[in-house]
């Protein structure tokens, strides 16, 4: 049993893949089979839709794509629910919740060998994302544990391996070579070297901004990192751990490996700007209209943070804070003690209309002379009876006028299309690097033609 995985950020192209979407004449017995799914249904686009509403939102999450394959061996022919069994029992070790998580799993039939592949959605329903650090070493011990437990055919070959004994639940399958001087002190072999370099370039690629993060990053772990330039940028990396180094190409991750990545980061970076400054300043109007109809059903007294905080933003003395973003809360307390003009108009003219009403109804009927001005008294009784029956009990009623509710869409319009600009200039940016080499292939082309005719001179 064999995991590979990977993570990225487009579910269309994961699932499309895994659909086999692009090989349109395939015979009907080796056609995908979807075997299981999660909230998710409809058509490749649609699930897409559906896994990246559920990813939005966790803005941590710059790659919620995990596509995970496993094979078995050919020789080992596995009913479908022992298979599927075998797979949730590996994926549990990686804390992968088949309840919370969003996934398809799809069965291959075009090779001689079982294998499935798995789309999931690192963002589970309750916005939490699914670690993925050092999975291709988890995913080794995973699937040695499950082999041990089902009694499956064991592979060879593991780097590491389960071990219940170790503290850590897993041990490194090390060779010592005493012969070797490179290698006698070495608590790791060359294989895990690679791997661990491999790893930690990819979990820190997952983030990373800029070309000169690299090498600090890489250092935090020990990793030592060389870097090379020419006219276009990076042209090439090298690393060094444990007295072992290892071109870029070496490890699989290469120069334009990283740019592409920086790239990529640089333009989710900027798309991810955008979203939450448009979310901040949508939860903003959304809590002052919530303010001001708190005012306009008689409440002169308003809970701001109370209000703001069911919005997800945290108001303090100076500043609103949303996500990671902040801006100043000024507007807003030249807002609150206007509004309190206006509510202490409303409780002078509440208490006045109070006052009539507590007169009115505590005034009661004159006597009624036998003789003299009976008629008239008779007349006013009946008149003041009607009155209080008629009489409605005033209530507070504060009215805010919309003049002085702050706006906010002016800065936050300024910050937005600052993110766009910048959207803009890292997509012409890389059309530009895409220009560039398709024309150096087609100078590099062009020089092989040219040499070949001299030499045929």
């Amino acid at each position: 049993m064999i995991a590979f995985s990977n993570t990225g950020t487009g579910f269309k192209g994961a699932i499309s893949y895994a659909l086999k979407e692009h090989e349109k004449n395939l015979p009907a017995h080796q056609k995908p089979v979807v075997v299981e799914q999660n909230n998710i249904w409809g058509t490749s686009s649609e699930i897409a839709k559906q896994m990246r509403f559920i990813a939005d939102s966790n803005s941590k999450s710059s790659r919620p794509v995990l596509h995970i394959a496993f094979s078995f061996h050919k020789d080992e022919k596995l009913p479908l629910e022992k298979s599927i069994e075998a797979m949730h029992l590996a994926l549990q070790e990686i804390n992968f919740h088949r309840e919370k998580n969003q996934y398809l799993l799809v069965q291959h039939n075009d090779t001689d060998v079982e294998h499935y592949h798995w789309i999931i959605n690192k963002v589970d329903l309750n916005a939490k994302n699914l670690d993925t650090s050092y999975i291709k070493n988890r995913l080794q011990v995973a699937c040695d544990k499950v082999e041990k437990q089902l009694k499956l055919r064991y592979t060879q070959g593991r780097t590491i391996i389960y071990d219940p004994e170790s503290e850590k639940g897993y041990k490194f399958t090390q060779k010592a070579n005493l012969k070797n001087k490179i290698f006698k002190d070495k608590s790791i072999n060359i294989s895990d070297v690679k791997q661990f370099i491999y790893d930690e370039l990819i979990r820190i690629l997952s983030y990373l901004k800029t070309i000169e993060q690299l090498v600090p990053e890489l250092s935090k772990k020990g990793i030592a990192c060389q870097t090379t330039f020419n006219k276009n940028g990076l042209s090439g990396v090298s690393f060094r751990y444990n007295n072992q180094a290892y071109k870029g190409s070496q490890i699989g991750v290469k120069a334009k490996d990283i740019v592409n990545a920086i790239q990529q980061n640089q333009t989710l970076g900027s798309k991810d700007h955008i979203t939450l400054l448009n979310a901040f300043h949508k939860n903003i109007q959304t809590t002052l209209k919530a303010i001001v109809a708190d005012y306009e059903t008689g409440n002169p007294y308003p809970d701001f943070e109370k209000c703001f905080l069911n919005n997800e933003i945290r108001y303090e003395d100076e500043k609103l804070f949303f996500k990671g973003y902040r801006i100043s809360n000024k507007p807003i307390e030249y807002f609150r003690k206007a509004a309190e003009t206006f509510v202490l108009g409303s409780l002078k003219n509440f208490e006045y209309k109070m006052y009539c009403y507590n007169d009115l109804m505590n005034q009661e009927p004159r006597k009624v002379p036998l003789l003299f001005g009976r008629d008239k008294i008779l007349t006013e009784n009946k008149q003041l009876l009607k009155e209080q029956q008629n009489a409605v009990e005033p209530q507070l009623k504060i009215r805010i006028s919309r003049s002085i509710i702050p706006d906010f869409s002016g800065v936050f319009l300024k910050s937005i299309k600052h993110h766009k600009d910048k959207l803009a200039e890292l997509t012409e940016n890389k059309k530009t690097t895409i220009a560039n080499i398709e024309k150096q292939k087609k100078i590099r082309k062009e020089v092989r033609i040219m040499l070949v005719k001299i030499l045929r001179l």
